[in-house]
């Protein structure tokens, strides 16, 4: 390491190193104290750079959460009128089950023949379908059809499963499907 000498250095030291002998042990402290300092507050300011970036991301997610406009508190009545409005009107059935029958089909699912009921849900605008559905095919086309119904119709509801295989090897069941479609208003 080399030292850079230069008279305004050393005149800069000098009186430095004056100043310090005339100010004793307690400027010595003082000085060392300031340094210190110094030394301390230039090793924390990045530190508190990123603690500030960190709180100000804090702080514009905080802000984002109360800008979302709260809902309005329903009274039970509309949250029930809200809950019947999911079911679809007793005018689409047909369309209805029209869909469930074309969803079987594309899964290779034909019912051998059908058993339509209909009855009035006491005490609800509802309307309760109920079909009887026996069909033949596999398993996992079985399981795929029921999978889409449910997941499509939200008015819809599997209300009773029995399957049969003529053979443990056998690929193809026997299913007797009762799905229940509750739709709003008079049949």
């Amino acid at each position: 390491m080399t030292t850079i000498t230069s008279p305004r250095l050393d005149r800069l030291r000098e009186r430095t190193l004056r100043a310090v002998m005339r100010a004793g042990w307690a400027g010595a402290v003082g000085v060392a104290l300031l340094a210190f300092a110094l030394a301390f507050g230039l090793s924390t300011g990045s530190e508190q750079a990123a603690q500030a970036e960190s709180l100000a991301a804090e702080r514009a997610a905080l802000l984002k959460v109360a800008d979302v406009s709260v809902q309005p508190v329903l009274s039970d009545r509309d949250r029930l009128a809200a809950f019947y409005t999911r079911f679809a009107p007793a005018s689409e059935l047909s369309s209805v089950l029209a869909k469930m029958h074309v969803a079987a089909a594309e899964h290779g699912l034909l019912p051998e023949r059908g058993d339509y009921r209909s009855a009035l849900v006491s005490g609800t605008p509802l309307v309760r379908v109920t079909a009887t559905l026996p069909m033949r095919g596999s398993f996992d086309d079985l399981y795929a059809w029921l999978g889409q119904v449910l997941a499509e119709q939200p008015g819809a509801a599997v209300e009773q499963l029995s399957i049969k295989r003529e053979q443990a090897t056998a690929g193809q069941v026997s299913a007797d499907v009762r799905v229940s479609v509750f739709v709003r208003g008079g049949v």
